[in-house]
């Protein structure tokens, strides 16, 4: 094994990782609005099997398959090529994806809230929804964290799989350079490295973050 090589390769493959920061930060944020929608869509009886059959669809196929259908394949509907640039495609379809299990999360950690909560607040005579936003919401969001934590690891992990529409991000770029110089050990070995590294400062930032809820949402619903 060249460890020179290893030290050699380890920034030029490090200037991609913003590209795959970027990716994922922007589907996760995607992700969260889609989430959120659908949650509120659940509520409703008419939108209910429309929502299930999209966490169905999008939780059933690979992420790789959902690359493929929504770049090459659904252009062809319109005869043309994709609309999106390969990377912005490639945002959205981990969006969408990482969206379906963030809807099952949200629902969850809503439904860990007893439902005796919410009676309690209408008996007072509040409204649905400040009972939602000031006694189950601030409760529930703590308990929502750490699960929605790790989909965004998993979800970093799997911009690796950009790379097959033509995305040039930190896998990408190792597998460019492996291929040029035969040296595949040394170069995944490197690529593997940047993930846990990104992952290792995300855990603690996570780790920060919980601490930080739980400890103002934690005030919010004693008020």
């Amino acid at each position: 094994m060249d460890f020179a090589y290893m030290l050699k390769v380890f920034p030029q493959i490090g200037r991609y990782v913003p590209v795959t920061l970027l990716m994922a930060i922007v589907a996760m944020g995607l992700a969260i609005v889609v989430a959120t929608v659908l949650s509120i869509g659940q509520r409703y009886p008419v939108v209910q099997r429309l929502v299930a059959g999209y966490l169905l669809i999008f939780r059933g196929f690979p992420t790789l398959v959902i690359f493929f259908v929504g770049y090459y394949g659904l252009p062809q509907l319109w005869h043309g090529q994709s609309l999106l640039p390969a990377g912005a495609a490639a945002t959205v379809c981990l969006a969408l994806k990482e969206g379906a299990y963030l809807t099952e999360i949200f629902r969850a950690g809503l439904a860990s809230v007893g439902r005796g909560q919410l009676e309690a607040g209408l008996a007072l005579g509040l409204s649905k929804a400040v009972v939602y936003r000031r006694v189950i919401i601030p409760q529930a969001i703590p308990i929502m964290i750490p699960p929605v934590g790790n989909t965004f690891i998993g979800l970093l992990k799997e911009t690796s799989l950009a790379f097959s529409i033509g995305v040039t991000e930190l896998f990408g770029a190792g597998k460019l350079l492996a291929t040029e110089n035969f040296a595949y050990l040394e170069v995944y070995l490197v690529v593997g490295s940047w993930y846990v590294i990104l992952i290792y400062v995300y855990t603690h930032l996570q780790q920060w973050l919980e601490a930080r809820v739980a400890r103002r949402f934690g005030k919010e619903a004693r008020a």
